[in-house]
């Protein structure tokens, strides 16, 4: 009789056991997001808490946490589930939805980040098209901005007050024309001097024009005129 028969069955059982769990699928069950560590349930078992992975975790930090009900892939070092690494989520068949709005033969050009609150992050390197749709505020604070260059059209639409505060110069260069209009007021303010130059001035007013100087009014021309 070979004494040491049980020990080898045993032991491939082990190693069997050990390869079952190496890689593992499961959904997420819970989340710790101060740790940022899961509890994946796969079938009936669940796993000890886990960290998942992420580009970056040092100086540059990459953040995006996993949700519950997220399916995931576990990898189990020597198979041992207590040392598992969540390495990412598995696409599902009600993910689907997400890119449903993108032509089949189009997707392999997509790049997306879709948010649950429908705020949508895509760029297209077909089209060299970057499209940002927030459902909600932007916020952006940088200490400088060099160099910003639109070598097509640039079309801007604010539906509802936009401010632009500059604390010191500011300057605004146009080789054709410059339309502003007001469906109401328009006012210009300087606790200074405005100067406004040009090869001729056209003042239209529909209504009446009203000129008031705290100080002296001059008028300089080669001809002045007036007329009813």
């Amino acid at each position: 009789m070979n004494t040491l028969q049980p020990f080898a069955e045993l032991a491939s059982a082990d190693l069997q056991n050990r390869l079952a769990k190496m890689i593992l699928i499961g959904t997420v069950a819970q989340v710790d997001y101060d740790t940022a560590r899961v509890k994946v349930k796969v079938g009936d078992w669940l796993t000890t808490w886990l960290p998942w992975l992420t580009n970056r975790a040092s100086h540059d930090l990459n953040w995006q946490a996993l949700e519950i009900d997220e399916q995931v892939m576990v990898f189990s070092p020597c198979g041992d589930t207590a040392q598992g690494v969540v390495l990412g989520s598995i696409y599902q068949q009600t993910q689907h939805q997400l890119v449903s709005d993108i032509a089949v033969e189009e997707r392999q050009n997509i790049h997306r980040f879709k948010y649950q609150d429908g705020t949508v992050i895509e760029y297209d390197r077909a089209k060299h098209k970057l499209k940002a749709d927030v459902n909600g505020d932007v916020e952006m604070n940088v200490n400088g901005f060099d160099g910003s260059e639109a070598k097509g059209n640039l079309k801007v639409t604010v539906k509802e007050n936009a401010d632009v505060s500059v604390g010191k110069n500011m300057t605004a260069i146009v080789t054709e024309n410059v339309v502003i209009t007001a469906g109401k007021s328009a006012s210009v303010t300087a606790s200074d001097n405005i100067e406004v130059k040009a090869k001729a001035i056209l003042l239209d007013a529909s209504a009446d024009i009203t000129i008031k100087a705290g100080g002296t009014l001059k008028l300089n021309g080669a001809n002045i005129s007036a007329q009813e």
